[in-house]
């Protein structure tokens, strides 16, 4: 019995620790365009909008130079992992978006912004191919 009590509490601290990363894993720059997120997806990704990781000793300043450059928007400037949300410019496709992005000094990944929900089935690796 005493087991089942401890799991429990276990379990109620990991929700609200879970809760608690996920509502402060971001800061806004600036107003929030909450717009770019509302747009209509192709498919489960943004049609405007990549997600891209930096190398944490080299930092983001390279990335938010590079963004300013092209008239993109930074959406979230996440501060627990070292990335950013980025809305593409209008000039640019999204594909376009993504290449101009890697060749940026210190990034290490650019990925389409993609819709994941709690809800979805988990494939095991081995399932997948």
């Amino acid at each position: 019995m005493h087991c089942i009590i401890m799991a429990r509490i276990w379990l109620t601290i990991l929700c609200f620790g879970i809760a608690a990363t996920v509502a402060t894993a971001c800061a806004t720059r600036g107003e929030a365009t909450m717009a770019v997120h509302s747009t209509e997806l192709q498919g489960d990704f943004s049609p405007t909008t990549v997600i891209v990781m930096v190398d944490s000793v080299v930092g983001k300043e390279p990335l938010r130079e590079a963004v300013a450059r092209c008239g993109a928007t930074i959406i979230y400037d996440y501060n627990i992992i070292p990335g950013m949300a980025i809305s593409k410019p209008e000039t640019m496709t999204l594909d376009e978006a993504i290449d101009y992005f890697r060749r940026v000094e210190g990034v290490v990944s650019v990925e389409r912004d993609r819709i994941i929900r709690l809800t979805d089935p988990v494939k095991p690796p081995l399932l997948t191919r």
